[in-house]
């Protein structure tokens, strides 16, 4: 029973990394298991280029004590186009050096189009991803549109450690240039 935890307590929603989790520097509130401040952080719509640019507006927002699940839903509702572009943001925290990492999922309907994982402060490890020359390279490339991933590194940077830039995502944009040989 000693691993148990009642409602109130702490369940890893911190200011600080603390118990390997970690949230948005600007979030002060201890004690919960859901804090709604989340959505402050989170763009409101989200736009991908997949042969054609397709919107998505804020969804569902779930978090566990070491993932985050962010749905984003279609907003036009295209026949045959998926409903859903989902980010699952995983937790890491290495006790030995004290340094966080974000394991993260990015998957358009039941596809997982980009999978990588970023170490504070700034290096990110592309596992996989469905851009141009990539392994899994499709006759539709999957990408961000620039504003898109200008918010979501933005929303990268809230976490404590992180101080990313659009460059280091260039396998998430439209531009034919991410590991050009």
């Amino acid at each position: 029973m000693k691993y148990l935890k009642r409602f109130n307590e702490n369940t890893g929603i911190e200011a600080t990394i603390s118990n390997g989790n970690i949230i948005p520097n600007e979030i002060n509130d201890d004690n919960i298991i859901y804090n709604n401040k989340w959505e402050n952080y989170l763009p409101e719509t989200f736009s991908i280029v997949n042969g054609e640019e397709h919107t998505f507006k804020k969804g569902n927002i779930m978090i566990n004590s070491d993932m985050f699940q962010i749905t984003y839903d279609n907003v036009k509702k295209e026949w045959g186009y998926p409903d859903t572009l989902e980010f699952d943001i995983y937790t890491v925290k290495d006790n030995s050096n004290n340094k966080i990492r974000l394991d993260i999922d990015i998957t358009v309907g039941d596809l997982i189009v980009s999978e990588f994982n970023i170490e504070s402060p700034n290096v990110v490890n592309v596992i996989q991803n469905t851009t141009y020359r990539s392994k899994f390279n499709t006759s539709e490339i999957f990408a961000l549109t620039d504003e898109s991933l200008k918010q979501f590194v933005d929303f990268l940077n809230k976490f404590n450690g992180m101080k990313l830039d659009v460059t280091d995502f260039k396998f998430l944009d439209k531009y034919d240039d991410y590991n050009k040989q």
